[in-house]
Formats: C-alpha cells, structure tokens, sequence
C-alpha cells in the first residue's frame, strides 16, 4: 500500500517562495519528497519546513518505521548538499494513499506531545556542597576533556552517538592513565599469553589501546567481565564501519538501547575513579540516571476520514476537522507533597472532585494518586497544586473542599 507521511522539520533553511513546493525523487522510486515552507506570523513561533513522504509499506503498522529510515536518509542529503542543520520538529499524520481507496482512509494521528517535559527534582545544598568538594580537586586536562564527551553523551538524543562519545570518553581515560609497564599478546580464543618457541619468551609490548580501555572497564567495576567488554568492543566497532545499534541489536541486550547505559555507568565509574577515594565518605550526593536514553510519550490515534487533494494532486494534510492532544497535568518543578488523611476525608474530597468549579481538576490529581493503609489514606499533591491550595488558604476562601483541606494540612503540620 502506498502511505503518505506528513513531517514538520526545524531547519536554518526555507525555501525561496512560500508558494513554491520542491519535489523530489528517489531514483529507485523509494520514495517521493515534497517540502514547503510553513509560514509564521511572530518569531515566538520556531521556522519549520513542511515534508511530505510519500511511500509504499506492507501495512499502515510497518509505515512509522519505514518513513523514519527515508526521512533521515533525506535529511543526510539535505545537510550534505546545503551544510544546514536539519531536526526532525514532530510528525503530524501518516495517510493510506493507496489509489484504490475512495472516501474514507485510515489515518494515523499524532498528538501535539509536551513540548518541554517537567524536570526531575534533585538539586539541592547538598548537590552545591559536593560540586565544591570536587572542585577542589583539579583533574588533569585529558580528565576534563573525558567529562565533556560524558556530558555530550547524556545530552545527545540518537542512542548510536551516545555510545559513540561514551567511547571516546572511555578512550582519553584509558589513555591518561595506562600503566608503562609491558603486557604480553593475547590468544583471541582463550585469552592466555602467546608464547614464541624461536625465541622461547612471550613476546611483549606496552598496552595497546583496547588493552587499556578493557584494564580501565575491569579496574572500576569488579562486575565487569570479558564477556562485557567484548560486547562493548563490538558494538564500538560495529558503530565504527557504518552499521546502527538497531542493524546488530541482536548481538545486544534486549532493549539494544541498553548497551548505552552500560558504557554510560563505566564512564562515570571511570572519572569517579580519578578523585581521592577518601573524599567518598558518604556524605557527597551524586547520581546517574536509571538510563541515559531519552524516551518521549506520543499519543497515535488510528481514524477513518476523508482527506482532501490540493490541485497537483497530492494530499492536503493540514486538513481540519479533529486533534488529537496528550492531556497533562500543570507544569511541576519542585517535589510533590504528601498529605496524610483519614478515609472519610478522602471520600469526601473525592465525591467533591465530580463538583463544577476550579478546584475540579486539583482534587482529581490529588485523589489519582493515593495510597491507603488500614483508616489511613496518604495522597500526593503536585507543587503547583499544593500551591494553589495554600494561596487559597491564606486568601480566606471559604468552600466545603478547602475546609477538608485545610483541617488536614494543619493536622499534618501539627
């Protein structure tokens, strides 16, 4: 079946005309490309071209994937024949485009997802007080130089080039702190020292490169075997001569993404490693997150509409008619609060979730998320909806559900 996909790219470039469309071909007909500026009206608003992918996939299921790889093969050409950065903005729908359907086709449809999602909280003093700590402590420059490629990899999206810079951190440590001492060759298969019988001596020789990234692997985590290592370097390798995480995934961890954690964690094992052992007393407050590649939720809804043709031909996808949105709580940044009550004040804030007024949706977050443990209830309520609430205190409001509230917080505080 032939699918039509309709992305929206952030670029440094337009096209010349805003009534111009460009097409372009695939020389194999993979694929079709049709790009056109999307016209803005104030700069609060990001420039965004327009690219519509027209394909054929075995199913509407399989075409996601199939236009992600055409898409990024066209934004590699693009960068290469302009030198312009080219990021994928979000993708809207993707259409059956299939001849032999009249009238109604199925769509999918994306959400307009967070654009800016909520931070963790977790700065703190105590995080002021260790920075201090370490910072005391001046680590060589091939170290610093080390951290960059950490903090590059933690910030980088693509799971490939998260590896790829964990690596070359993995490197400049190694290197920086290889051991002169000569080490002898190694049999590939059981891994004992070669032995030559002309010269009746194992042949040695300062540490290769590899050789000192599988002692550093080895020295900072004692659960780090050969067989670790050896994936690693595969994976290294095969990232090296052209190939994705996703083409030898199944060499790799189930999920693949999983091998960029692994590296990751060494890594920072790898600099903790570089400063006095005994400032690690217990008292710094360091963290590593539970994985270093990035996930964002999408909402896809599956419909059956009409969907009209402009006059070339080709598919108007900034049809109107139905949206489909992720719907989301207020923006939080500090930690939530818990406050403890007892059921029946529970049941009662929860029966005066299903009033009518501006306190509806404060109390339905806070009644989601509850835990009950015998008559005691303990629910979590978001920092701006904590905030609310006491502006609303302290402002005499007087209604049912603030009455409640206010009991129980004095009683919490009490």
């Amino acid at each position: 079946m032939e699918c039509v996909a309709n992305y929206e790219l952030k670029t440094e470039l337009s096209v010349v005309a805003d009534d111009l469309v460009l097409n372009i071909s695939h020389p194999d007909k993979k694929y079709r490309a049709r790009i056109q500026n999307i016209t803005r009206q104030d700069y609060e608003t990001p420039f965004l071209l327009s690219l519509h992918l027209y394909f054929d996939t075995p199913s509407l299921d399989d075409a996601k994937d199939i236009a992600d790889e055409y898409l990024v093969e066209c934004m590699n050409i693009f960068a290469f024949t302009t030198g312009s950065t080219f990021r994928l903005h979000r993708i809207r729908q993707i259409v059956d485009a299939s001849s032999e359907s009249t009238g109604m086709r199925s769509v999918l449809m994306w959400a307009n997802s967070t654009e800016n999602e909520d931070p963790q909280p977790f700065l703190q003093e105590e995080t002021v007080s260790t920075i201090q700590r370490l910072l005391e402590h001046d680590v060589p420059p091939a170290i610093k130089r080390a951290m960059r490629w950490y903090r590059l990899g933690i910030n980088a999206y693509a799971p490939d080039d998260q590896f790829t810079y964990f690596w070359f951190a993995v490197e400049i440590i190694a290197e920086q702190q290889k051991s002169s001492d000569k080490v002898p060759d190694i049999c590939p298969r059981c891994r004992s020292p070669l032995y030559c019988q002309t010269c009746d001596d194992h042949p040695s020789h300062k540490p290769y490169a590899k050789q000192a990234i599988r002692a550093l692997m080895k020295a900072v985590d004692e659960k780090c075997d050969d067989e670790t290592v050896d994936l690693l370097d595969k994976t290294r390798n095969s990232l090296m001569h052209g190939s994705t995480l996703e083409e030898i995934e199944k060499a790799l961890p189930d999920p693949h993404e999983q091998i960029v954690d692994v590296l990751g964690r060494l890594v920072w094992k790898a600099i903790i490693n570089q400063y006095p052992k005994e400032l690690f007393d217990g008292s710094l407050v360091l963290g590593y997150p539970s994985t270093y590649v990035h996930r964002k939720l999408h909402g896809i809804a599956h419909v059956q509409t009409v969907v009209p043709k402009d006059g070339s031909g080709d598919f108007n996808l900034d049809f109107k008619g139905m949206k489909v949105e992720l719907v989301t709580g207020p923006p939080q940044s500090a930690l939530p609060t818990v406050v403890q009550m007892s059921s029946e004040s529970y049941e009662s804030l929860r029966k005066l979730s299903y009033k009518k007024g501006e306190h509806q949706e404060v109390l339905k977050r806070i009644c989601e998320r509850m835990r009950q443990k015998e008559d005691i209830v303990q629910v979590l309520a978001l920092s701006t909806d904590m905030k609310f609430i006491r502006d609303s205190i302290k402002a005499g409001v007087k209604e049912g559900w603030l009455d409640i509230l206010r009991t129980v917080i004095d009683g919490n505080n009490g």
